[in-house]
């Protein structure tokens, strides 16, 4: 079925590509770039063959360089890590053999001297034997001889841990043996090559509770590599080695074992579970802001917002026993921000009423005036009030907007206003930590079954099984715009795999249906689609085709040819063809790929044909009608005719 849609979509796809010029030009410029570095056997030789087997660079046809050596050997030995486990648990007996000068010879033997607890991506974690108590970090350091040792390090500073000793589980350090000995291996390797720049790691061997690093000096390449040896004296091996490298490989495993491929109703489904830690920055605005009427909000410091109730001013009402009122609204926005909330000063002439959301805060001096009539006393007190209330009003302060009323009753002039002052937290804050789970959905799916889970750098699953592994806690800096925290949790990121069954099944009929009326309907200019739908009714629509222009190409490639005068040294049976000449000259002849309608002649050389198509079918010929003419005058002593 494959091939017949195959087929298909390559007969429809001139129909629906046309030919820019853009296009045209990109592809004759591919093509001369192409010819001139492999059009010929001494380039082939010079940019393909030569590069590969030694260290020059090769060249793309765009003329950027690159590494395609073949021939480096990899086979040096440099590093060996022996790990086993003590009756706690922990790692006893951890061995670091170093071969540090690469000449052949292990010359640095180092071992902590401490038992090894937890392993991590940098180092190691060591506590008290079978315990996680008075634990230390180790981590992995190269002094300036190039020797591998451990360094204490605090905890915070290691990542990817895990516990290995009984306090976690019995016999962790040998059901992950490759798993220990590879993440030890990796934490002292990488701190060599980040050191030790030309060292290169070019394999890596695991022998039981032993793993081996081979590498190689940058540049130190060995008359051919151990591994084209081997392949050249058995080359079948070629194919299963590269057949189990790529068996290694996740793409090359998700294409293998796809339900398709192995007609078994199956998906692997990838999948991330992240904790995230918002960081909540403030600004005074973000507290509390003004929404409209008589008053204003300005700052009285980093962490204080003033208010002003009321026109801010002096005598600028007048009249005998007038009533005057001012409103102001203020929008709380986050009043779990609000710490304090007073009014603490108040000026007025004759009489004064503060009000919140229509609840009397205060009335002034007097206390007596509690109604919204009019003052029970003389209008005019012959004096002008400056108070400091110290009324406490973050009750009001809950949420959304707050309205504040001042009344005033003046006979002459007068005026009436209040400030108050709210104390705001304005501190950066964590908020709750939330979880991101792409997993969900597999997860509650009876049909998904966990098959892998990294936790942090550590597996705690593998091929469906419960590693017994777990990350220790770590730190994070959590950085914003003005502020940063450093939490710790138990763990950051999760990344999982699920293997889930999948109902259905694969149906290509319809498809094929599709492809065969498309097939037998087309024409130059368009052709008749087949789209079935739901519900079983199917479309037939006309569409159209634009023929792909075609590009005009010469009729042939354009050549010369040339001869060159030389000495007949050609020697033959019967001695050097030059003695059996009346003139010792002859002519090389060559033919030479014309650029620009230019024959590129070499030195010495003279123009026979100019450039064009040439055809020397004919001299062929007739040389070769010579040949075979001249071997029939032959006659051997014999006097038999030698055959044809």
């Amino acid at each position: 079925m494959d091939r017949w849609i195959l087929l298909v979509l390559i007969g429809l796809l001139p129909g629906f590509v046309s030919a820019d010029p853009a296009s045209v030009t990109e592809a004759e410029t591919t093509v001369g770039n192409a010819r001139s570095s492999y059009g010929s056997a001494e380039a082939i030789q010079q940019n393909f063959t030569t590069p590969l087997m030694s260290a020059d660079a090769m060249k793309t046809f765009d003329g950027q360089s690159f590494d395609a050596n073949l021939g480096c050997s990899g086979s040096q030995k440099f590093l060996e890590i022996f790990v086993a486990p003590s009756a706690s648990g922990d790692i006893g007996t951890l061995t670091v053999s170093q071969d540090s000068d690469l000449d052949g010879t292990i010359d640095r033997v180092f071992t902590p001297g401490v038992p090894v607890s937890g392993v991590c991506a940098n180092g190691a974690v060591s506590c008290n034997a079978g315990t996680w108590d008075n634990c230390s970090g180790l981590s992995w350091v190269v002094n300036g001889s190039g020797e591998i040792g451990m360094t204490p390090i605090p905890l915070n500073k290691l990542g990817g841990c895990y516990c290995v000793n009984n306090s976690c589980g019995t016999g962790l350090v040998m059901s992950n043996l490759d798993k220990v000995l590879n993440d030890l291996g990796g934490g002292a390797t990488g701190a060599l090559t980040s050191q030790m720049d030309y060292l290169t790691v070019s394999e890596v061997g695991v022998t039981g509770p032993m793993i081996k690093f081979y590498a190689q000096k940058a540049g130190d390449c060995a008359a051919g590599s151990p591994m084209l040896k081997a392949y050249n004296s058995t080359p079948g091996n070629l194919a299963s080695d590269a057949f189990s490298a790529s068996a290694a490989d996740p793409e090359f495993n998700l294409i293998t074992t796809s339900p398709a491929a192995i007609a078994d109703p199956v998906q692997i489904k990838s999948c991330q579970i992240t904790r995230n830690v918002p960081v909540e920055e403030v600004t005074l605005n973000d507290i509390i802001e003004y929404a409209g009427g008589s008053g204003n909000i300005f700052p009285c410091g980093p962490d204080c917002l003033q208010l002003s109730l009321g026109q801010v001013g002096d005598n600028y009402w007048a009249g005998s026993c007038k009533m005057y009122e001012r409103q102001v609204q203020f929008n709380v926005l986050d009043p779990s921000r609000i710490l304090e909330a007073k009014i603490n000063y108040a000026k007025f002439d004759d009489w004064m009423q503060i009000y919140a959301d229509a609840d009397l805060l205060w009335n002034g001096p007097y206390g007596n005036w509690t109604g919204t009539g009019r003052p029970p006393g003389a209008c005019e007190l012959s004096t002008n009030w400056v108070r400091s209330p110290n009324v406490d009003f973050k009750s009001y302060l809950t949420g959304g907007p707050v309205d504040f009323k001042i009344r005033v009753e003046v006979t002459g002039n007068g005026e009436g206003y209040a400030l108050a002052k709210i104390k705001v937290d304005t501190d950066c804050k964590l908020k709750p930590d939330t979880i991101s789970n792409s997993c969900s959905a597999y997860q509650s799916d009876p049909e998904c079954t966990l098959m892998e889970e990294q936790v942090d750098g550590v597996w705690t699953y593998q091929n469906f099984v419960n590693t017994g592994l777990t990350p220790l806690p770590s730190t994070q800096v959590i950085n914003g715009s003005t502020c940063s925290f450093t939490p710790t949790r138990p763990w950051w990121q999760k990344t999982r795999k699920y293997r889930c069954q999948v109902t259905g099944t694969y149906d290509f009929d319809d498809a094929l249906e599709r492809a065969d009326n498309v097939q037998a309907s087309t024409t130059n200019t368009g052709y008749q689609d087949y789209l079935k739908q739901s519900n079983g009714s199917v479309l037939t629509p006309t569409e159209s085709l634009s023929v792909l222009e075609e590009v005009s190409v010469p009729a042939c490639t354009q050549a010369c040819k040339t001869r060159k005068p030389r000495l007949a040294t050609d020697a033959v049976q019967n001695g050097v063809v030059q003695e059996n000449r009346t003139d010792p000259n002859t002519f090389d002849y060559f033919f030479h790929e014309c650029s620009a309608g230019v024959c590129p002649a070499g030195p010495g050389e003279t123009v026979v044909q100019s450039c064009g198509c040439l055809n020397e079918f004919a001299e062929a010929a007739a040389t070769l009608q010579a040949v075979r003419q001249a071997s029939r005058d032959t006659i051997c002593s014999s006097g038999t005719a030698n055959p044809l």
